[in-house]
């Protein structure tokens, strides 16, 4: 049976730079060569040809099609004398409008990007310990609230200073991910955030405190690129059900 026509490519990116071969490894036995399985399709394998992580100029491969079912170590295979079709857009799989209109699409990118988080904070807990995950993922969080914020300012058409512009690109993010939130102005230039429940985690137990820590640095790296004179503390209530974050001028020694 010939390769499928839908072609994995990816160029390279500086961020493969950083990433060990059996990483990617991992990430193509974990996601390419589990799509079968997804698809209720146990014959649908992944042919992986080349990685940018191994010095290769993209990480490319084809997804296969088998006459028989597939044993789960025979779902990703490496063939790097292989070189993977080339990509043709006519043949490619498309969604029907009607049914999947740009506001799905939207929704749709959305939760998949929860859903990596969602599925990997309990992971690194569970590796690494919850203080070394708070450091490690707490570092990785807060340098992300750095470098995104103004994409995500302007995606969300917020511009402005001051808690009050904090404000507005917090609670914008939140209902965003489907979350319940309320703000309350408490004079002086602070404000009061409340978030009830915690959507991204729902239904993951047992979920450590460290979680939250990590997630709130986030939130934390943003605002230090909005305004590194505001302060930003929070208060997880009984079992993380309500959460209260607090924005306002920082107290000068």
């Amino acid at each position: 049976m010939d390769p499928l026509s839908a072609a994995a490519l990816d160029l390279v990116r500086p961020g493969d730079l950083r990433i060990p071969s059996e990483v990617s490894r991992g990430m193509l036995r974990g996601w390419h060569a589990h799509n079968g399985v997804t698809m209720e399709n146990p014959r649908l394998g992944f042919v992986c040809t080349k990685q940018t992580v191994d010095g290769q100029d993209s990480l490319e491969g084809y997804f296969y099609e088998y006459d028989r079912e597939l044993a789960p170590e025979e779902r990703l295979r490496f063939a790097r004398d292989e070189e993977a079709p080339l990509f043709d857009p006519a043949k490619a799989p498309r969604l029907v409008t009607s049914a999947w209109p740009q506001e799905r699409l939207d929704k749709a990118e959305r939760n998949y990007a929860m859903e990596y988080i969602r599925t990997a904070l309990p992971v690194l807990i569970e590796l690494f310990g919850p203080a070394d995950a708070r450091q490690l993922g707490g570092n990785a969080a807060y340098l992300t609230g750095l470098q995104f914020l103004d994409e995500c300012r302007a995606l969300l058409g917020v511009s402005g200073a001051g808690a009050d512009g904090f404000v507005e690109f917090f609670t914008r993010m939140a209902e965003a991910q489907g979350e319940e939130v309320s703000t309350h102005d408490s004079g002086n230039g602070s404000h009061l955030i409340r978030q009830r429940g915690w959507r991204l985690m729902r239904g993951v137990e047992p979920l450590d405190a460290s979680a939250f820590a990590i997630w709130n640095a986030l939130w934390e790296g943003c605002l230090a690129a909005h305004d590194r004179s505001l302060s930003w503390t929070v208060q997880a209530g009984p079992g993380q059900d309500v959460f209260e974050w607090r924005v306002g001028a920082r107290r000068m020694p």
